[in-house]
């Protein structure tokens, strides 16, 4: 299982990457203002190529990205796959049209940080592979064990840079969120939430405990033939009938035999 998972990992973070660089130039097309406050870039300088800031600190008031971190250019070869194109700054748009660029510029730098992560792990496992190591190398599974939640998180990342970054709109330029919010009372959503985080959490708790009880149990020895015993013994189960008292085999040349 361990093998499979990094043969995954391997093969589907490199494709998911790219499947990402495809949907950037699409939002870009569709919705540039959301582009814009993904890459916290307020403001576009004649003739000069968009850099990529890897880290700063948007500032929705200031309008700007105060200490922010560039890297000059990269920011159209990787959007615009030009060396000399710009993307839309967040200048370009009315206040009112604008994303919270504070949000979703970190919470895209997780998703595709975690993503990184993902190909790194499969890479170097393929490196342990390929050295007859993938099993015994501590740092390496420790390494893996903690990017076990990585793909719930880089999700719901993508998902808070997805649906903020949309904002105002619900339709991106048609409809905005304040026209199209139900008139329900706060009482009636209070409920409604309240429901889902209970259902949620009882179904995603019980799960939970169950996983780390197993993980806590560790791998269990494979019993290729289980002891004889009555209904309710306990067993390691091996196929739907092992709970009977004799295999079926024997029981096959028995009545081959004329016993019964």
């Amino acid at each position: 299982m361990f093998s499979m998972a990094m043969w995954m990992a391997l093969i589907v973070a490199p494709i998911q990457a790219g499947i990402g660089d495809a949907h950037g130039l699409n939002t870009l097309e569709h919705q540039p203002a959301k582009i814009a406050a993904i890459e916290g870039h307020w403001e576009n300088k004649p003739g000069e190529p968009t850099p990529l800031i890897l880290f700063g600190l948007p500032d929705m008031q200031a309008e700007e990205t105060k200490y922010a971190l560039e890297i000059p250019v990269l920011g159209s070869v990787i959007l615009t796959h030009s060396l000399t194109k710009q993307i839309p700054a967040l200048k370009s748009f009315p206040p009112e049209d604008r994303p919270n660029s504070t949000i979703v510029f970190w919470s895209f730098r997780i998703m595709v940080g975690l993503g990184m992560l993902m190909i790194l792990a499969g890479v170097w496992s393929l490196v342990l592979r390929l050295r007859k190591r993938l099993y015994d190398q501590r740092l390496f599974h420790r390494f893996v064990l903690i990017m076990g939640p990585s793909g719930l998180l880089a999700i719901l990342a993508g998902w808070f840079t997805t649906e903020i970054g949309r904002q105002p709109w619900v339709v991106y330029g048609l409809l905005r969120t304040r026209d199209a919010v139900s008139n329900h009372g706060t009482l009636h959503m209070s409920i409604s939430l309240l429901a889902f985080i209970v259902v949620y959490a009882s179904v995603f708790g019980v799960g939970l405990v169950y996983l780390l009880k197993l993980v806590g149990r560790g791998p269990q020895p494979f019993v290729d033939h289980p002891p004889k015993g009555g209904p309710g013994t306990p067993r390691t189960p091996a196929r739907p009938l092992s709970a009977a008292d004799e295999s079926m085999d024997e029981h096959k040349k028995d009545e081959l035999g004329g016993i019964k």
